[in-house]
């Protein structure tokens, strides 16, 4: 049992080492010491010998696991339907490991709960596996669920110290097998072995650090694509529209568009529209287009002039894929278009352009996007002189009710006025007010736009207790889904976090618009390319201020992560920018929270941010291609048991190196000691060799006499007789192997080829 214990407290520090690393921040001990406690509860049923108990104490623990991981407790699995525990439970499963193979890792588990809820669930499962393996004495199948349990982890990360988690992975697998070696004497041989792990450890190391023999990947697996046939061109409009009734992201992934940008890597959300007005129940488009016309350059006008500054620029050049939609995406601002060269196109003020009918594939276009640089405190800084044309996004509802600029003298006054006279008797603007209430609580006593923006961002992000959710809760009857998702349900997805952020800066005066499209994609730093797909399709906030223009800020928790240093959520935001936050509290806090994540790798669910401070260079992007998990097991598998046959052939033909005639017949003892060993029948060390031969010839049936008779003549006769004895032990030998194949099957001689056991004797 001591045995058990301590193989089972080194696997369970491995899974869970090796799973922690595709988070950034705090570990969470208190609750992966549970996980890994719990895992040792079937574990220890199996090792007292009450395997039939295990399955109920397995499936009990397994129930408790989930109820912690995903925050639904176990009393909810019981009739009646206000109560369910098993939907919840699965469901979550299922989006947060998903979202593996749509996110940049590592992820921060504040952003992405649902994969955090998933990674302590794998480290539970993966050390409830290995514990019971071992306590069944299965210390081969014990070894693989090991290897496997830490390798699918670190091939989602393979950054960090590869070699280190190689080298751990290797003393814990030769520990399980070592350990476990049959019969009385488990621990002999453990220095041996001990030995020989450190020299595969060293050779792979120096084997791996020369440039000599380290390569790229021989299959760049996390970019398999078992699709190679062109996708049917999608459409992702029910991400867009404001209907609030849930979405469902087809299973299969289609790459709708890429997009190449030269120099170092940002990562930016590539808009397609803009949901410019708020119906009282939903967000809805309102293009006033130009006449169709075909045009080499389209030039926005009215820019501000930090975005006449070429140098603010960055180029996309972008190539349709399979996007069912007539709009050109781009990152938001555009300053310049060269739209596709074969068709007409119309544009709202050049900030908006869509084509007369749908993209196809292989339509090409290039646009250029003034990418401000701003900090915090320019934002801060950037006042209440809004120009005309900003009015309309000052209304509150389409049409009329717009509301006082934010620091207009007396605004409390005049919103209560608004309320409380104008549209007293308006139903759809009283519905909407709780949404005014709540902003105002929320921002307190924040002195510009740009503090009340962060207030809210941050309460939608961390604050206000909301959860991200597909399929929402529906509001009651004649109750705006808005205000529902505010103030009741707090359960929504990328239209309700955005449609709520941007009412309610409206409402507090701070021009807000929704922006529809896509987050950034997976970044190939090769091509300096951006793959985007339809499970990229998203919705966002974008807000006015003087002199910089729209600026993007993304208040929907575990779906994207903006690049801006303006931006308290971004991993690259601007902490030594601190005056914009003297003499809030609240704001105060919320730079501090952005301090304490400063330095954590960025990222992104399905959009790829920066994994750095300067937001150079190619992330780790990690693809939902299934097979590959498996062809990479596979091949991990091959390579161990490749190194183990190389490894035990070196040792073999460096016992015969020698001339000593008394050596050799020594090594020929030990080789076929090793031989019965690898096949389960160890032998004591002082076996003679006439017990070694009636051992062959009761396990196999092979005659070994000879072989003994010719090695105990080279061991102690002459030396002028030893050569020549030595010389007949070895054809001997050769002849008692070729003998033993021939009585063994083909996966008695695989299992022999692979054990270890043979290495200590």
């Amino acid at each position: 049992m001591v045995r058990l214990a301590a193989l089972y407290v080194l696997g369970s520090l491995l899974i869970a080492g090796a799973w922690l690393r595709l988070e950034s921040g705090g570990i969470p001990w208190e609750k992966v010491g549970l996980m890994i406690a719990l895992g040792l509860l079937p574990t220890l049923a199996v090792g007292v010998g009450r395997r039939w108990s295990a399955l109920g104490i397995g499936v009990a623990a397994l129930l408790a696991a989930a109820s912690e991981a995903f925050a639904v407790s176990v009393t909810e699995a019981r009739l009646g339907g206000q109560h369910d525990f098993f939907g919840p439970v699965l469901g979550s499963f299922k989006d947060g490991f998903l979202n593996f193979y749509d996110t940049n890792l590592p992820f921060r588990p504040d952003d992405f709960p649902l994969m955090h809820s998933v990674v302590l669930v794998a480290i539970f499962a993966f050390c409830a596996a290995v514990g019971v393996l071992l306590a069944a004495d299965r210390p081969v199948a014990a070894a693989v669920a090991l290897v496997f349990a830490v390798g699918w982890p670190a091939t989602l990360v393979p950054g960090g110290r590869p070699l280190a988690l190689g080298a751990l992975v290797l003393v814990g697998v030769l520990a399980v097998l070592f350990l476990f070696r049959s019969g009385a004497r488990a621990t002999r041989g453990l220095l041996q072995g001990a030995a020989v792990a450190i020299a595969l450890v060293a050779a792979a190391a120096l084997a791996s650090s020369s440039g000599a023999v380290a390569k790229g990947a021989f299959l760049s697996w996390q970019g398999w694509d078992p699709y190679d046939q062109p996708d049917t061109p999608v459409g992702v409009r029910y991400v867009w529209n404001s209907h609030y009734l849930g979405i469902r992201f087809p299973k299969k992934k289609t790459t709708v568009f890429r997009v190449r940008v030269a120099g170092p890597q940002r990562n930016l959300y590539w808009r397609a529209t803009t949901l410019d007005d708020y119906t009282g129940t939903g967000w809805q488009e309102d293009l006033d287009l130009s006449e169709a016309s075909q045009r080499e350059q389209l030039d926005v006008p009215g820019l501000s002039a930090r975005a006449r500054v070429s140098a603010n620029w960055v180029r996309q050049d972008v190539t349709v894929e399979a996007l069912r939609d007539n709009h050109l995406i781009a990152s938001a601002q555009p300053v310049r278009w060269q739209p596709p060269s074969d068709t007409e196109v119309q544009d709202e003020n050049g900030d908006i352009v869509v084509l007369p009918r749908a993209l196809h594939r292989g339509q090409r276009f290039t646009v250029s996007s003034f990418v401000p640089r701003a900090k915090p405190s320019d934002l801060a800084k950037a006042g209440t002189s809004y120009p005309h044309s900003i009015d309309r996004y000052l209304q509150v509802i389409q049409g009329n009710g717009k509301v006082p600029a934010f620091g207009t003298p007396d605004r409390d006054a005049l919103m209560h006025v608004f309320f409380d006279a104008t549209w007293q008797n308006d139903f759809l603007m009283q519905a909407n007010r709780p949404l005014y209430d709540q902003a105002r609580e929320v921002v307190g006593n924040a002195q510009t736009p740009y503090a009340a923006t962060v207030a809210l961002e941050a309460w939608f992000r961390r604050d206000g207790g909301f959860h991200y959710d597909q399929q929402p809760p529906p509001p009651a009857p004649n109750e705006p889904a808005l205000a529902a998702f505010v103030t009741r349900t707090k359960r929504g997805y990328c239209q309700h976090y955005a449609g709520a952020m941007a009412l309610m800066l409206r409402f507090l005066g701070v021009p807000a618009r929704v922006a529809a499209g896509f987050t950034s994609g997976s970044f190939d730093s090769d091509k300096h390319e951006w793959t985007v797909t339809d499970h990229e399709a998203h919705d966002w906030v974008e807000v006015y201020f003087p002199g910089w223009g729209w600026m993007p800020f993304d208040p929907t928790p575990g779906r994207g992560l903006l690049n801006a240093a303006y931006d308290p959520s971004s991993p690259v935001f601007d902490t030594r920018d601190t005056s914009w936050s003297v003499g809030s509290p609240g704001l105060d806090a919320i730079r501090r929270e952005a301090e304490r994540s400063q330095g954590r790798p960025g990222l992104e669910s399905v959009s790829g941010a920066s994994n750095t401070g300067s937001g150079n260079g190619g992330t780790t992007v990690v693809r939902d291609k299934g097979p590959s998990i498996v062809g990479l097991a596979f091949l991990v598998l091959a390579a161990a048991i490749g190194l183990v046959m190389g490894l035990k052939a070196l040792l073999r033909a460096l016992r015969f190196t020698g001339r000593n005639p008394r050596a050799l017949a020594s090594a020929c003892r030990k080789d076929l000691v090793g031989f019965l060993a690898d096949q389960g029948h160890e032998l004591p060390p002082s076996a003679t060799l006439s017990e070694v031969a009636a051992a062959l010839d009761r396990y196999y049936a092979v005659d070994a006499d000879s072989f003994a008779r010719w090695a105990g003549i080279a061991r102690f006769a002459r030396p002028e007789e030893a050569e020549d004895a030595v010389a007949r032990a070895r054809r001997e030998l050769r002849r008692v192997r070729r003998d033993l194949r021939h009585q063994l099957s083909a996966l008695s001689r695989f299992k022999g080829a692979i054990s270890l056991r043979s290495l200590t004797v």
